[in-house]
């Protein structure tokens, strides 16, 4: 069985697919070329996590608090601010209020969203929006939340 954080990761980019404006262009890769084709996008990684053990009977229980992050990318233009704010609104509608299929312990909780311009052959703006993703397992089964 995969890792619960894959399955986590797997489960916010299946909510996020479809939506008005990227509809199916969601990528889970870290490095994903993105030709003009396939913007506007998301891409739904997992950069981080806090893991904090818990007394228990053995095997001991480990409280995750994984990083979420959807970067919403999209070319320049004169109205990008405007097209970032609609992706990230998007986002928050598709995943407020969600445990993700019951993989998490509480719904996700959005702890801020970042902007920033990339420069390069095909200049693009991201709007990064940070979950936080609480879940548990046991030190053993990592591929289980409980």
């Amino acid at each position: 069985m995969s890792h619960v954080r894959q399955q986590i990761r797997e489960a916010a980019a299946t909510a996020v697919t479809g939506l008005t404006t990227t509809g199916t262009r969601v990528y889970q890769s870290r490095l994903h070329a993105l030709a003009e084709s396939k913007l506007p996008c998301l891409l739904v990684n997992t950069d981080s996590e806090e893991i904090e053990g818990l007394l228990s009977n053995a095997p001991d229980i480990l409280d995750r608090n994984l990083e979420l992050k959807i970067r919403a990318v999209a070319k320049v233009s004169a109205n990008l601010d405007d097209a970032l704010d609609t992706m990230a609104a998007e986002i928050e509608t598709a995943l407020g209020n969600t445990t993700l299929g019951n993989l998490l312990k509480k719904p996700l909780l959005l702890q801020g969203i970042e902007i920033e311009m990339e420069q390069g052959d095909k200049p693009v703006g991201i709007a990064t929006l940070k979950f936080n993703a609480n879940y548990m397992t046991v030190a053993n089964a990592p591929g289980t939340a409980i």
